[in-house]
């Protein structure tokens, strides 16, 4: 089952308009956030940061959707 939500993650994350968006958003916030720390970092500090926060962004943005789904399926459960 795990393997199939994740599937269905993976094929949600890049085509559904609406996860595309909120991605985007992620990202612009992320970049904004960096903004101030970007000249106090040395250029492989700066690409570790944006590498760990990508990674971690993809972490929850998956874990997320992953409960959201399964809270769907119980809520259709119990109808």
């Amino acid at each position: 089952m795990s393997e199939l939500l994740i599937e269905l993650f993976n094929h949600l994350m890049e085509r559904d308009s609406d996860a595309v968006k909120m991605q985007n958003r992620i990202n612009t916030e992320m970049e904004r956030m960096l903004i101030p720390y970007k000249d106090k970092l040395s250029e492989e500090e700066t690409e570790k940061i944006y590498a760990f926060l990508y990674n971690l962004s993809y972490i929850a943005e998956r874990e997320a959707t992953l409960y959201g789904i399964k809270l769907m399926m119980r809520l259709m459960l119990e109808l």
